[in-house]
């Protein structure tokens, strides 16, 4: 035996009602995702000036837009009379720089956030406009991606954010990267039984019959050389199932293997670049870096039982500009291998909520499912 990655021994999962039990949902609603970084989306989701989108975390809804001079704010998507929603839509754009409520018609200037008129007859002599201003949210715009976070003393720090930082996404210089398609879809499971599903691949051969024949090493129910003891012998075979990587002759993730003529050559000059470089923040997004698109999932509870998952494929400018590329191939096998995990997620969430008082347990290959769940801990 020489040294792997896989867990020398079986440990215990996390209890089976911590997938469903309300009481331990708001508990990591407000250790985990009320003070931790998370995802919302790359700013040319918001390309024009006045345009809007909003998401849902929890039981909080959050209101992101980019003013009339084309600053980017993020606001608390609630108004400071009485708390009604401000902007009921999911996208949109204003029509001037004024943010008015639906209900009282209290409005707000778009840029700062600030109280501009409300809707009295008069003005009370104990009342100040300038406490009645928008709550904001803290924002952190990094390399053209969007993370927020709810507690304001949190500050930035992209090698401690994401749990396997990688230069190489800096190089690529992904602010300026388009977005070519945005796929979301409610799975009906607990957020965390979705990042349990990707953090292993022994469910891949079965599930995944497409990608680990795109990805060989995935259908050994692996997800990195180094997962078998005897690693050391098997990379010296001259083929991927044991060295890692793609299939011979494919490129990318697609429903055929080819990047279309699109190849960045920055990774393609890389070292050992074996076709894909995934990088993870939790609780709430992984990417992966390929040679002609990069593709970012956003994961955000909706519930104790629901979780919504959003994933766009960013381009190169040349490349959305290539009427011959295809882009349908890589969303198109990106979304069957999401919908296969969605379906996987549903199935186990249906079983956790049998009388068994015992927790489940975590084979050797699911060392990634365990540093999970130890990050979980640490912070409830």
């Amino acid at each position: 035996m020489t040294n792997s990655y896989i867990l020398k021994k079986s440990v215990k999962s996390l209890p089976l009602n911590w997938y469903y039990d309300l009481k331990q949902y708001e508990k990591e609603v407000g250790k985990v995702w009320k003070s931790e970084w998370f995802y919302a989306c790359h700013e040319d989701n918001l390309k024009e000036p006045l345009s809007y989108l909003t998401l849902q975390v929890s039981n909080f809804n959050i209101l992101i837009l980019r003013d009339k001079k084309g600053l980017v704010s993020a606001y608390l998507n609630t108004c400071r009379h009485r708390g009604s929603i401000l902007c009921k839509e999911k996208e949109g754009k204003l029509k001037t720089n004024l943010l008015v409520c639906p209900y009282h018609q209290w409005s707000y200037n778009a840029s700062d956030g600030s109280l501009v008129k409300t809707s009295s007859i008069i003005t009370p002599k104990n009342f100040k406009k300038s406490k009645r201003g928008l709550i904001k949210v803290k924002m952190k715009i990094w390399n053209g991606l969007i993370f927020l976070n709810f507690n304001n003393k949190k500050k930035w720090n992209s090698k401690k954010v994401f749990v396997d930082y990688s230069s190489a996404f800096e190089k690529l210089k992904v602010q300026h990267y388009k977005v070519g398609h945005v796929w979301k879809k409610t799975i009906n499971c607990n957020w965390k039984i979705f990042w349990e599903n990707y953090s292993e691949c022994l469910h891949c051969p079965n599930l995944h019959p497409e990608l680990s024949d795109l990805v060989p090493i995935y259908g050994r129910r692996l997800v990195d050389v180094k997962d078998d003891p005897q690693w050391k012998e098997l990379i010296k075979e001259p083929h991927p199932k044991y060295q890692g990587g793609l299939r011979k002759g494919s490129e990318t993730w697609s429903t055929d293997g080819s990047a279309q003529g699109h190849k960045t050559k920055y990774l393609e000059d890389k070292k050992n670049f074996p076709g894909y470089i995934y990088m993870t923040t939790w609780p709430s997004m992984f990417l992966a870096i390929f040679t002609d698109h990069i593709r970012l999932v956003r994961v955000l509870p909706l519930s104790s039982e629901t979780t919504e998952i959003m994933s766009e494929w960013l381009f190169q400018p040349k490349t959305i500009k290539d009427s011959k590329y295809n882009k349908k191939k890589v969303v198109d096998f990106a979304v069957m291998v999401m919908q296969q995990d969605s379906d996987a997620c549903e199935l186990n969430q249906k079983g956790v909520h049998n009388p068994i008082e015992q927790p489940g347990v975590l084979m050797p290959e699911e060392y990634e499912v365990k540093k999970f769940h130890d990050w979980i801990k640490k912070r409830i």
